[in-house]
């Protein structure tokens, strides 16, 4: 059966996660590898918080990737043990999660992952002031019209395409705050979120830019992506490494097509997915975007027993 491993981005993280499993020899070398490449204790942020620390961008960045890692890491140790191979038809990744889905494509290896992402958490961070807000039970077209009605040009986008219903809009401050009140007058829910950038907005430019460079240093380890990635940009399937780089050099200025991806996930056979990293989010993502894909997720050891437990069952028994 084909099936697809999804990565989280930001948003997903909590304090504790990969606590369950710290005392693991994988684990510790992964933890040192991401402490010595951000040049803090980055692994006792997301082990044991302060909560307010883990969730600065700087720090939730490299914190989510890694514990991603891990427990794919994990995943396929545990397969292999069984004598059953990791072998998924495709990835894809939320924002953020798509650079761990590169990673396991075989195009960075994982200190390079760490460092271009840690890189990337800073830049962000200290990106010029905006604002975000989620917004719940109205259309992408109610929204465009929105911005057209108010006059607002570039100055708000939908940042994310989560579900039908589910969008996040970014911007300037004040237009972003204009608009909250406006959401709910035509029926909607507007929350603003707890950032201080315009994550995935034309506010990213410039940190785009500085980050693109840094892009250009990494070492490609393949030219040819297994498995292929669907990129957030256009929500289409990448094979190739000039397609990625073309595609994620724009990825921080552009908006996540993710309810793009999961339909287009369906359209290419793709049955179930497996999100592999900390929280649910992305789970609850699909079954509201399609239903009819089968979701697995693996946040910690738990999790990821109670899977390789059943994979011959719901995978190879399946696929036979």
């Amino acid at each position: 059966m084909k099936y697809a491993v999804l990565f989280p981005g930001q948003g997903s993280q909590k304090v504790g996660m990969g606590l369950d499993c710290v005392e693991l020899p994988i684990a510790k070398g992964l933890f040192d590898k991401t402490d010595k490449i951000t040049g803090q204790k980055t692994s006792e942020v997301f082990l044991r918080g302060p909560e307010a620390e883990l969730n600065q961008t700087k720090n939730t960045q490299p914190s989510i990737v890694t514990v991603s890692v891990l427990l794919t890491l994990l995943l396929n140790e545990e397969l292999k043990k069984k004598g059953f191979e990791f072998a998924p038809s495709a990835s894809c990744g939320h924002s953020l999660g798509e650079f761990t889905a590169l990673w396991l494509s075989g195009l960075l290896s994982i200190d390079d992952l760490i460092r271009i992402v840690s890189i990337r958490g800073n830049l962000m961070q200290n990106a010029p002031p905006g604002a975000m807000a989620a917004v719940l039970n109205i259309t992408k077209e109610q929204l465009q019209e929105l911005f057209v009605s108010e006059k607002l040009g570039n100055k708000v986008i939908i940042a994310n395409y989560n579900t039908p219903t589910q969008l996040v809009i970014s911007g300037e401050k004040e237009s972003v705050e204009l608009l909250v009140p406006k959401i709910k007058s035509l029926g909607g829910k507007a929350i603003l979120l707890p950032v201080s950038g315009a994550f995935h907005s034309p506010l990213m430019e410039l940190s785009s830019k500085e980050f693109n460079v840094e892009l250009d240093k990494v070492k490609i380890l393949s030219t040819n992506l297994n498995p292929p990635v669907f990129q957030n940009v256009d929500g289409e399937l990448s094979t190739d490494i000039l397609t990625v780089k073309e595609k994620i050099k724009k990825q921080m200025t552009s908006s996540v097509l993710w309810t793009q991806i999961v339909n287009n996930l369906s359209k290419a056979g793709i049955k179930s997915v497996i999100e592999i990293g900390p929280g649910k989010v992305l789970t609850g993502l699909v079954k509201k975007i399609n239903p009819e894909i089968v979701c697995y997720n693996i946040d910690g050891i738990t999790s990821l027993n109670e899977f390789v437990s059943s994979y011959q069952v719901n995978f190879l028994a399946a696929k036979r």
